[in-house]
């Protein structure tokens, strides 16, 4: 199932954002605010391991039990976009292949409740901020326990999902590691205030996917390694405005899409910096392509 976020919410959010105080939380779409307390009733976890890859755990946050986490293997936490759940993007494309394919168990948050369509802004933005801080109780818990150590949590985030990684780290008691962020959310996070985005300092290392920059996502760099793939072209490989007679963001989910294939794949994404925007514009990336390559996605170089 792939959940779709429409071409109009940008337009709705903008009607919506000026009346939301005066037309309450419910009208008309049954957009809803949610409360302050972790554990919530609309925020999941469900733990997924590769010999149970079509069952999952419903986790309690507040009482982790060691043995569902055996073998000890890291762990990657998957966090849904807009108008999504734990089993749209990024679970879509990663779950299984990372289950598959790596010593890994994946947990898959699911706060679909506080993000549906067309309910963008102000309550999912809004709503985003508490996802973050039960996200935090759940990794704290993780390694107050001793079930992990914080360098074997990995979290990644597509759109929506990216930025309540990024507002993880303003609450967990201990520095995270890592934060992938697929395309993060551009609308309502465009803000020099970096404590209500994600950037790379919240995590010891942030790598980014950008595949919709200039329209879901955002061009600016978000990380400690950002990467552009097709930057130079209006659509992604395989992409139309169009698709099924729909208005699509298919730019947008590129990213996840890139991402599990960087796990599986043989070849990878090398990539290479192409120094400064103006350089880029100008096409005049190729000069820097004598300099170190790195692998874009999963295995990506920290160097």
């Amino acid at each position: 199932m792939r959940c779709e976020i429409h071409f109009y919410y940008i337009i709705f959010s903008i009607i919506t954002s000026a009346t939301a105080g005066k037309i309450g939380t419910g009208f008309p779409f049954d957009c809803i605010y949610a409360n302050e307390e972790c554990p919530n009733e609309h925020i999941k976890f469900w733990l997924y391991k590769n010999e149970t890859n079509h069952e999952s755990l419903l986790l309690n946050p507040l009482n982790l039990t060691a043995a569902n986490f055996e073998p000890r293997w890291p762990l990657k936490i998957l966090i849904h976009g807009f108008n999504g759940n734990r089993f749209a993007s990024p679970n879509l494309e990663t779950r299984a292949i990372l289950l598959r394919t790596q010593p890994v168990h994946v947990i898959s948050a699911d706060y679909s409740r506080l993000s549906r369509f067309p309910c963008y802004y102000p309550w999912a933005v809004r709503n985003a901020h508490v996802v973050a801080r039960c996200l935090a109780q759940l990794v704290d818990n993780l390694i107050e326990s001793g079930i992990y150590s914080e360098r074997d949590i990995h979290l990644i985030g597509f759109s929506l999902g990216a930025q309540i990684a990024g507002l993880t780290a303003n609450s967990v008691r201990q520095p995270l590691h890592r934060i992938t962020g697929l395309d993060p959310a551009g609308p309502a996070f465009v803000t020099q205030n970096l404590r209500d985005k994600l950037d790379a300092s919240d995590a010891e290392f942030v790598d980014v996917i950008h595949t919709d920059p200039f329209f879901y996502s955002t061009l600016e760099r978000s990380g400690h390694a950002d990467f552009y793939p097709n930057l130079e072209q209006f659509f992604q490989p395989g992409c139309n405005l169009v698709q099924d007679g729909r208005i699509r963001n298919c730019n947008h989910f590129r990213a996840p899409a890139y991402y599990a294939e960087s796990i599986g794949s043989e070849r990878g994404f090398w990539s290479y910096q192409c120094g400064e925007w103006f350089q880029f514009v100008m096409q005049q990336c190729r000069q820097y392509a004598h300099v170190p390559h790195t692998q874009m996605g999963y295995f990506v170089s920290r160097k």
